[in-house]
């Protein structure tokens, strides 16, 4: 059942755009609440993917921005979905399509060498120790609206971690743990005090006897 995003078509015309330009020439995931759009640059017939879900919207276009025909097959074999994909002649462009994804970390497994960008969700950052980091490092962060990190010299089979979290969450974080430290003094101080007591009642009793 396909699905989307209200803001895919505007994401991916983005990123064609960046890709058309020069910017980029590798792939790139833009991530959102229920998604990640797939941007990746294509130079040739065709070409084989290798991805853990079925992908939705599948567009081909040439670095003019043209729409460009392709025939796909795909297969489902241990776990993965295989497709098959055979284009108009030989293209030098941009293929996109989407994934679904849910929760804040992201695992890719890279399939072959190459570039990767992952872009977070707007009002998302990463590099909190407690909170979510990236591994491994980043080659390349930029804030231009939305956190981009970029990898320019990955290998096959190289596993890509991003854990990440709303721009306020290590504010409201110093919060929370403010307030407990501040319940845990008060309870501590609640303790001693009645120990105190206890033993003023023991040795007013003992007096008396």
């Amino acid at each position: 059942m396909p699905f989307r995003s209200c803001t895919y078509l505007c994401a991916t015309a983005l990123l064609l755009c960046m890709l058309a330009a020069g910017e980029f020439n590798g792939t790139t995931y833009q991530l959102s609440d229920n998604q990640v759009d797939v941007t990746r640059a294509v130079h040739g017939s065709a070409l084989n993917l290798s991805l853990p879900s079925k992908a939705a919207n599948l567009a081909l276009h040439d670095h003019k921005g043209n729409v460009v025909g392709f025939n796909s097959s795909v297969q489902f074999w241990m776990g993965e979905y295989l497709y098959a994909l055979t284009f108009e002649g030989n293209v030098s462009g941009n293929l996109s399509y989407a994934l679904p994804h849910h929760g804040q970390e992201f695992l890719l497994l890279t399939k072959e060498n190459g570039p990767v960008r992952i872009i977070l969700p707007p009002g998302y950052t990463t590099g909190d120790r407690i909170l979510g980091i990236a591994r491994p490092t980043p080659d390349e962060v930029m804030e231009d609206g939305s956190i981009s990190l970029t990898w320019h010299n990955l290998t096959a089979d190289q596993l890509i971690d991003v854990s990440y979290y709303r721009i306020g969450a290590p504010q409201s974080l110093k919060r929370i743990l403010i307030i407990l430290a501040a319940a845990a003094a008060a309870l501590t101080l609640e303790y001693f005090l009645s120990i105190r007591r206890l033993r003023a009642v023991r040795e007013e009793a003992e007096k008396r006897a």
